[in-house]
């Protein structure tokens, strides 16, 4: 089968109403809301990303991807023990089928979907560097301190009670591609971190849709959703601040996918995170094996990154 990307993810959460406005403020849309129910949408042309259900304790449920074709729901079916295909009772309809990974999330794959029309983008920024000036004669255009304009979904990453089953798992049924692979120091066999992208053959795809971290916990270690650029971000990173919500870690720069990333607690204890300016592989690309203690986890500042996995 061939994954497209992320279609949404799901969480338990014990109060809607804080959530929903810490959605709102970190930048996702309300799609439906009942009080049972809350479904929040990018700004992009998704209709639906952010699944939270009411429940007595806060809690990852599991993620859903959307598939190329119907075949790959009815593959999953014959091939991978998943459900049998049933409606997608989400907004933008659709088919569905859950199979369940090594550690008890549900992985849903969805088919059929109806596309949300895109809000409009920001204007493009124009950077002048010493080698190429091309804002001539004016300021650079202004943008809003606010809400970031999220524009999809792009990533998620996982504790893993086990990275070898879980990433065994991931590469056989969904077949997932490692590009970034870490190891405990002079172990190269004991692989305890790694980055997953699609395989989609010839075509570019996000440096990784899933990463995997080996800790007993279990859950999901954060969700991302991309923005705009990294003039977005900080103007967003302002904004959560004046909000008083707990900034977790950034902005900064991963040196492995490059991308630009902020990170933030909601109020469920769920890190949400903003990213930007991400690296593009193709399958063929390979797969990078590091030692983790030659890994450093932001190029733009020393801070050491405990807080991030606490």
């Amino acid at each position: 089968m061939r994954l497209k990307g992320l279609h949404h993810v799901e969480f338990q959460v014990e109060n809607l109403d804080t959530m929903e406005q810490f959605c709102t403020d970190f930048g996702l849309i309300t799609a439906e809301r009942s009080a049972e129910r809350l479904l929040m949408r990018t700004g992009g042309e998704d209709q639906c990303a952010y699944v939270a259900v009411r429940a007595s304790n806060n809690r990852f449920v599991g993620l859903a991807f959307e598939v190329d074709d119907a075949a790959s729901l009815e593959e999953a079916v014959t091939h991978h023990g998943a459900t049998p295909v049933r409606d997608l009772l989400l907004p933008g309809g659709g088919r569905c089928v859950t199979l369940t990974d090594p550690d008890g999330n549900q992985v849903m794959l969805v088919h059929g979907s109806d596309r949300h029309p895109a809000r409009e983008a920001y204007p493009e920024l124009l950077i002048n560097t010493p080698l190429r000036k091309v804002r001539l004669g004016r300021n650079q255009h202004p943008r809003d301190r606010g809400p970031a304009r999220l524009w999809r979904l792009g990533h998620l990453a996982l504790f893993v009670r086990s990275f070898a089953a879980s990433s065994a798992w991931y590469e056989k049924t969904l077949g997932l591609v490692g590009s970034d692979i870490y190891h405990i120091p002079g172990q190269p066999q004991a692989k305890i971190v790694g980055f997953f992208r699609l395989d989609r053959g010839d075509e570019y795809v996000d440096h990784h849709t899933l990463a995997f971290m080996q800790d007993e916990r279990g859950g999901c270690h954060h969700i991302s959703f991309e923005t705009q650029d990294y003039e977005a971000q900080q103007r967003t990173h302002r904004y959560l601040g004046s909000k008083a919500y707990d900034p977790i870690w950034g902005v900064g720069r991963h040196p492995h996918g490059s991308h630009v990333f902020d990170v933030w607690r909601a109020p469920d204890g769920a890190r949400f995170e903003t990213f930007s300016d991400t690296d593009l592989f193709r399958t063929q690309d390979g797969t990078n094996l590091h030692d983790i203690s030659t890994v450093v986890m932001d190029e733009w500042s020393d801070d050491e990154p405990t807080r991030y996995f606490a």
